[in-house]
């Protein structure tokens, strides 16, 4: 029995027990120094630009946020961390024995006083679904040190189980009594049930590095909006990053999940629609018309060579 599956055993009950009391809970670390240090490195260099053509890297949709989508192709590390023994064990009782991992992405948020985030509980199941509340949890890691910007929650909000939707400052102050921040070093990990109010807390006084794995039961019908923007599976794996699986892994990470349905048909992980139409139909334009110059400019060389063969004996350079 390694040490992970020891730890599982011996914190799995009271860190549940938090979970289920608070909506929040506070994990020990889940990674060694020297994954965390391999981590860091590979997020950090999916920062360096934005994904365009043949370069993967973030996407930014708001101002102060840049967002790293399939961070299991980054690094082994964050398999490790989606499939924890702790996490799992955890999971399986709290979420039921079909859950599975939905989404892994990051963010880098930039340093900012703007309260652009706000207090808020997340919809991702579709309204029909009323003849139960279904859980998510999402698990959060730290990849910078954080003492400003960190995670807040409400505890206890994660029962009322009522319609997702943001809240006011003036609201959650009838709360703050039950507000948990979660502050820490790189590495602090910790679980959430989404359902709960959190925010993520102004100013922001450093840039705050951090991943989301998100888990819930992919039987749950998803609410419209997120089927149109293509979030919530198959999962982007990197086979070469893979360790041995079990069947209860392959289940959690959606092997086959997708078989037999054709991507016109609204698979999850397929956007329907894009941001900002126009400025991503100018950039592929100006490709375009890049390979448009670079294609005349070989053909030009090619008949100027043969000229010069045919009238000097020699080629022109």
């Amino acid at each position: 029995m390694n040490a992970n599956v020891r730890m599982s055993g011996a914190l799995g009950s009271p860190v549940l027990e938090k979970l289920e009391r608070d909506g929040v809970v506070m994990l020990p670390s889940l990674l060694s120094p020297h994954q965390l240090q391999r981590l860091q490195q590979s997020f950090n260099q999916a920062l360096e630009h934005p994904s365009f053509n043949t370069w993967s890297g973030f996407e930014q949709n708001e101002k102060w946020r840049r967002l790293v989508e399939n961070v299991l192709t980054l690094d082994p590390t964050a398999v490790s961390l989606a499939l924890h023994p702790l996490v799992k064990g955890v999971l399986s009782s709290y979420l039921g024995p079909n859950f599975a991992l939905v989404e892994a992405r990051g963010w880098e948020t930039i340093a900012t006083k703007t309260n652009f985030h706000g207090w808020h509980n997340d919809a991702w199941f579709h309204p029909s679904v009323t003849h139960t509340n279904p859980r998510e949890v999402k698990l959060g890691v730290y990849l910078s040190d954080v003492d400003s910007g960190y995670f807040s929650y409400i505890k206890g909000s994660h029962k009322d189980r009522g319609p997702a939707r943001h809240w006011s400052p003036a609201e959650v102050a009838k709360m703050e009594d039950r507000r948990e921040n979660l502050m820490g070093p790189a590495g602090t990990a910790f679980l959430f049930d989404t359902s709960g109010i959190h925010c993520q807390s102004t100013p922001v006084l450093t840039k705050r590095n951090v991943i989301f794995f998100n888990y819930h039961d992919p039987a749950v019908p998803l609410q419209d909006i997120d089927v149109e923007y293509g979030r919530y599976r198959p999962l982007m794996l990197n086979a070469g990053f893979l360790p041995p699986l079990s069947s209860d892994d392959q289940r959690i990470l959606g092997f086959g999940a997708a078989l037999g349905a054709a991507v016109g048909a609204g698979v999850p992980g397929r956007a329907g629609t894009r941001r900002y139409t126009r400025i991503h139909d100018t950039l592929a334009a100006m490709m375009k018309l890049r390979l448009e110059i670079q294609e005349f400019d070989r053909q030009r060389r090619r008949v100027t060579n043969k000229l010069a063969r045919m009238f000097g004996g020699g080629s022109a350079h």
